[in-house]
This record gives C-alpha cells, structure tokens and sequence, in this order.
C-alpha cells in the first residue's frame, strides 16, 4: 500500500511540475519590453503619420523623410521584398536621419507582426471559376480565402503552398477553373506562404533576442547575413519528405472545394488592399525619390506590356509610390494593375538574400573586379549614371563568385562585360557577343540573366578547346558536325520534351538552338547548386521554382532521366563538375520517389491523348472494351502511395478536361449522344461519357508508362521492364 500511495504521490508531483513548466513557458514573455514599447510607439507614429500625409504637401528634408519612410511600409504592405530585407535597408539609408531609420526599421516589424504585409488584392482571381449553370461564379476574395486557409492549416506553410499549386493545376485541367488562373493562384500562394513564414522567423527573433540579451537589429543583420531567415530561403530548395506527402495528401480535398467555390458566399469584409498607405502628393514626392536608385530587372521585365504603370518605374521603391499615384477607373484596369504588381512583388523573391547598397557605399570598383577574374573589362555607357555603377560592379561581382561555386573550375579569363541602357537586339534582355566575346547587359532588364550569358560564354570557350578554327559555339557545332560525346548529348536535351509553363497565356515558343537550349539548362543547374546551399542571387539567375520559373528563365529544360543526364555529360565535356553535385542534381530532378510532385502532374498534363474512336452509326461512339486500368508502380512507402494517388488524380483530370473541352466545341445543333452524356444535356446516358473516359485515361497512362520522357518524372516502370501484369498496382480511386 506504501508503494502505491509513493508511486502516486510521485506521479502527482511530476504532473505538477510539468503543468508548472508549460504555465513558465506560455508566460514566457515572447519580446522584451524595451523591443515592446519600441514596435508600439514606431507602428502608431506611422500610423498618425499616414492619415495626416494622407491630404498633404511633404516640405523640405522632414517631407523627404516621411515620404521614405511610409514607402518602406508600402514596399512591405505589396510584398516587394522580403521585410528583413526592407529592414536591414532602412537601418542603413543614408537619406534618413539615424533616429528615422530606426523608426522605420521598428515600424516595419510591428506592421509585420500586426499582419499588414504581403497583402493581396482579391481582384487577381476574380471570374476564373469555377461558374454554375445559373452563371454565378466564384468571387476572388472566396479563392484567396481558400489559399490563406490551406496554407495556413498545413504544417509547414511551404507544404500548404505545394498542395495549392497541385490542386489548381489538376482543377484547372479538369475545367473547373480557367487554365490561366494556374499561375496566378501559384503568386498568390506564394505571397500567403511568405508572409507566414516571414511572421514566424519575426516571432523567433523577438524571442530569441530577448533570451539572449541581444539587440534586435543586430541579430536582425546577423541573421541575414547567415541567410537564415525561412522567408529569404531560395524557393527552388527541395521540400522534406512529410512535407511533400502532407500536400499531395491534401489535393483531393482541395480540389473538391475549388470545384464547389462557387457556392461559398462572398466575404462580407471589404479589401482594403487597392488603397496605398502614400497619399497623391507624398506618392509623388517617393517616386521622385525613388526614380535616382539603380533600376532592378525584376520590377522592370513585369512592367513590360502594360500601360497603367509608368515606364520610368524602375524598382521596387518607385513602383510603391507609382502605385499611390494610379487611377484605376474600371474593375478591369484596377485588376491589371494588380496583376502586375502581383508578378513584380514574386519577381522580388529572389532577391531575399541581397545585401543593402546605397550611393556612396565603399566597394570594389570596376578594376578591382576586372583584376579578381581576369576580365577584359567592366565598362559603362555614357548614359549609365555614375550613382549606379557601384551597384552594378558590386552585383557583378557577386554573381560571377556564385557562377564559381556551381561551376568550380569556370574560367572569366578575357570576357569583357559592358552595361548599357539602349534596348538589346530582338527584344533580348541581354546577350553574349561571340564575336568580341561581350556580355552586352542592359541595367534596365539584365537582372537575373547572368546564369544563362555565362553559360553561353563556357559554350564559346568549349569551341575554341575542341574545334581547330574555333568559332561560334560548341553546341551549335557539335548538333551540325553530328560526331563526338557532346554532340549525343546536346541531341538528348532536344529530344528530352521541355516541360511547358503551365499558365495558358500566349507566349513565343523558347529558340530551339542547341545553344540556348543548353543555356537554359544550366541556369536552372546553376540555381539548384546555389539552393541546395541555401543560396540565391537574383543578379545572376532569376529561377524560382518549376511553377513560378522566374521573367528570364523560362521552365526547367532538364528533367527526366534522359533531360538530366544529357545535361549533366554536357556540362562535363566544358568544365569541371564533382561527382556529388552531379548526384545531387540528379535525385533532384531525375528521381521520382523525390522529384518536386509539381512537375509530375505538370508532365501528366501535358500529356497527348489519343482520340480513336470508331463511330458504330452516327452520333453514337462504339465504347472500348472495359478494361481496369493498370499501371507498374514500385514503393510501399506513404511517399509513394501519395505520388500514386496523385498520378491517379491527375490522370483523371487530364482525361476528363480533354474529353469536356471537345464535348463543348460542338454547338448545340450538332450534339450526338456522347456530347450531351459528357456535358450532361438531356437526354443523355452516362455509359457513353464513362466509357471515353477511360478510353482517355488508358492513352494517358499508356504513353506516361512507355515514353522517355517520362522516366525519372512520373513513377511508373516502362512497359518494356514489365514482368507480368499481375506485378502492378491498380489506380486507386
């Protein structure tokens, strides 16, 4: 009895203990009460400041500053940039006064913390669908509602964004929604996901500098510096394992409430986001100010095409205080305006990890940077401004060091590099001479193209190593000599099918010449290499992710088995590359127990369907005999049976859009039978669409399981290594 009543007088004293430690830790302070009173007292200055600026006329140096400083908040408030990186600006600006730059740096982490940051304009997503017959549709204050739910319920906000992106990807397909919604949904994810993993490393910060008796602003910097801020990690960076199968199982459900959005009533909350924090006169007054920083390709490439915004909109500052200035008279004018603010903001992802710069800020010069490489020279039209050059050498000193660690045996030797402010030949956004062996960049949109430029230039130099008379590019050569190892490679990345960007707008198809075709292939290397090591250089290559691939990269030109491996052997016949990397990149791209489950519905998709049909008698289709569709799959883990449920959904869907966008190309006065079974016109009878259905669904997986290029993506065994059917796995349904 003695040692019952010990072990439970025991048992009681360790509960109390334990609810004592978890009640320390809940009331555990999560900031100081110095960084407390100083987010309070930034946050409501500036949000005195913002309705008395509202109506008013900014007046010399103090006019100057206030202009700044609510255009930093603006910057913030759109999601241009991440806001420790608007910080680390603000806490260095030179045209603010030191208690100024304070003020704003606090300002925009208690803004950040209050949740007014990455704010989205619902009208982004309005009238995609999906519509009932009576011809109300989903509002896209109810698809941002959804996107904001779904990442925020998931575990990890990175998994929440990658089962939004399949899920619109798959509804899209099927027709539930307009397929040039994909990669808008896709922006909006992204912006949602940034601002909750931005508020978490926030909370971290406060917490850990008031733990460690540290100020918040150096550890802010620290931190930076350490690129360890979540939210300015590279997007390309592969996700965990239960990250992965936590979204894929998510896709189900979420296509199920996409196709029944229409049906969710509209919020009652009126968005606040069209409305500017900068007034007209101080938007003026920022814009000016802001016109004398460098231009920024990210926010000048997604400026191109339109007309609300201004063309001398030159970066992220002078889009801010553009936008304040803007009249938008009609819902379609104010939803092209948030459009493009929308892609420039996610264009701005990947620069996260830049360092501040400012006129005056002591660097390397254009020698100094010549002389590290070995380069010809780094030199600047007459029309460059002297104020920006600094950024420029600076950037490209950067990006050639980043060029390095992915190519560690790259040699500069002799390339000359020259910025320039007149448009490029065709439209280009920069270009690599072979004749004088020139980078001609043009500050105004050869951000981000780097990557690509230098590998035309490793292509130059390969032709002078292997070719006797040397000239033009290895590549080219090599396709048109038909002979050597680098010739059966460049041959297998034209042959291996480019994944297309999924964003149903019209677009001019990439060049096929093997040199651009190689170019493109090594961005992307050259990006992943970079992310695997938590890295990102927005001046040397503009590469996101395979969804959002970035204004100057266009998609991924190597997956697959035969993409990835042709790729990487070209890579090694021109220069050096270590046998990790190369594994590395392989199981990133080339595995399809790992491979981002993104471009795995992304190569079903675009998957041909074979429409052969033998019509028994007019208007009735002779259905196909039924079959169980069947496919060889390997893995028993949850990894694999979510990819598998997913193949199975998005098979589906292909099928099923293929099937309903030919059923409604007929018009009304030429449906037979199988039209009005697909789109549910009486009198109808449902065998006929089910048994085209599976027809489709059955060439689906048919040339998913036989084709090349789908080896490495799709995780199916060709049918060639098939032992017998009784060796694979079922769909499941």
């Amino acid at each position: 009895m003695d040692v019952v009543r010990r072990f439970s007088l025991l048992a009681t004293a360790s509960l109390l203990a334990l609810v004592a430690l978890l009640g320390s830790v809940r009331s555990r302070p999560v900031m100081s009460e110095d960084a407390a009173g100083r987010l309070a007292r930034a946050t409501a200055y500036f949000d005195s400041t913002i309705v008395l600026a509202r109506n008013a006329t900014p007046r010399g140096p103090r006019g100057d500053a206030l202009a700044l400083g609510i255009a930093y908040l603006e910057r913030e408030r759109l999601g241009l940039g991440s806001p420790f990186r608007l910080v680390d600006q603000s806490i260095h600006d030179p045209r603010l006064e030191a208690s100024m730059r304070q003020r704003v740096g606090w300002a925009l982490l208690g803004r950040l913390r209050r949740g007014d940051a990455y704010v989205v304009d619902p009208v982004v997503l309005d009238g995609i669908g999906p519509w009932s017959s009576d011809g109300r549709g989903a509002t896209g204050a109810a698809h941002v509602e959804l996107i904001v739910r779904t990442i925020r319920g998931a575990s990890d906000p990175r998994a929440g964004e990658l089962a939004v992106r399949l899920a619109y990807m798959i509804a899209a397909s099927k027709g539930s929604i307009s397929t040039s919604s994909v990669s808008v949904a896709a922006e909006v994810a992204a912006l949602v996901r940034d601002k909750e993993l931005s508020e978490a490393d926030l909370r971290d910060l406060l917490s850990d500098a008031e733990q460690n008796g540290s100020d918040v602003m150096e550890l802010l910097a620290r931190r930076r510096a350490a690129r360890a801020f979540r939210v300015e990690q590279p997007a390309l960076a592969p996700l965990t394992e239960p990250m992965r199968v936590e979204a894929m199982n998510d896709v189900a459900s979420l296509v199920r409430a996409i196709d029944t959005l229409n049906r969710v009533p509209e919020p009652e909350v009126v968005s606040t986001a069209p409305y500017s924090l900068l007034g007209e006169q101080f938007g003026a007054k920022a814009a000016t100010l802001g016109a004398r920083r460098p231009a920024i390709g990210q926010v000048t490439v997604s400026l191109r095409g339109q007309k609300a915004i201004p063309a001398s909109t030159l970066n992220d500052e002078a889009l801010a205080a553009a936008y304040s200035t803007l009249d938008a008279p009609s819902d379609s004018a104010r939803r092209g305006v948030a459009l493009t603010v929308l892609s420039a903001a996610v264009s701005m992802r990947a620069l996260a990890q830049e360092a501040p710069w400012f006129d005056g800020d002591v660097g390397p010069n254009a020698m100094d940077i010549a002389a590290e490489f070995g380069l010809a020279g780094v030199t600047f039209a007459r029309s460059v401004p002297d104020a920006w050059r600094g950024y420029y050498v600076r950037e490209i000193g950067n990006a050639l060091r980043d060029m390095q660690l992915a190519f560690p045996a790259v040699s500069f030797q002799g390339l000359r590099i020259r910025f320039g402010t007149d448009p490029l030949p065709d439209s280009a956004l920069a270009m690599h001479d072979p004749s004088t062996r020139t980078l001609q960049l043009s500050v105004y949109t050869s951000s981000g193209t780097l990557a690509h430029e230098l590998s035309h230039d490793l292509d130059w130099q390969t032709a002078r190593r292997l070719y006797a008379d040397g000239g033009g590019y290895s590549t080219d050569r090599a396709v048109r000599d038909r002979r050597g190892p680098l010739a059966a490679s460049v041959r297998g990345l034209g042959e291996a099918r480019v994944v297309r960007s999924f964003t149903g707008l019209p677009s001019s198809p990439p060049s096929e010449r093997p040199v651009e075709i190689f170019a493109r292939s090594a961005d992307w290397f050259v990006a992943s290499m970079l992310a695997l090591q938590g890295r990102s250089n927005g001046f040397l290559s503009a590469v996101e992710d395979p969804l959002l691939a970035g204004y100057a990269a266009g998609a991924p030109a190597a997956v697959g088995t035969v993409g990835v491996t042709s790729l990487l052997d070209a890579i090694e016949q021109m220069t050096y590359i270590s046998d990790t990397a190369r594994a590395t990149y392989e199981a990133a791209w080339a595995n399809p127990e790992t491979l981002d489950p993104a471009i795995l519905v992304r190569r079903v998709l675009e998957t041909p369907v074979a429409w052969r049909f033998a019509w028994a008698r007019p208007g009735r289709a002779a259905l196909p005999a039924p079959a169980q569709l069947t496919f060889c799959s390997l893995g028993t883990s949850d990894e694999a049976r979510a990819r598998r449920h997913l193949l199975s959904l998005a098979v589906d869907a292909r099928a099923q859009g293929a099937l309903l966008r030919r059923a409604k190309f007929y018009p009304a006065s030429m449906r037979n039978d199988w039209v009005n079974s697909v789109i549910g016109a009486a009198p109808w009878n449902n065998e006929l669409g089910d048994g085209l259905e599976r027809s489709l669904r059955m060439s689906v997986v048919n040339d998913l399981s036989s084709s090349l290029s789908a080896q490495g993506v799709v995780p199916l065994v060709p049918a060639i290594f098939r032992s017998s059917d009784a060796s694979c796995s079922v769909i499941d349904r």
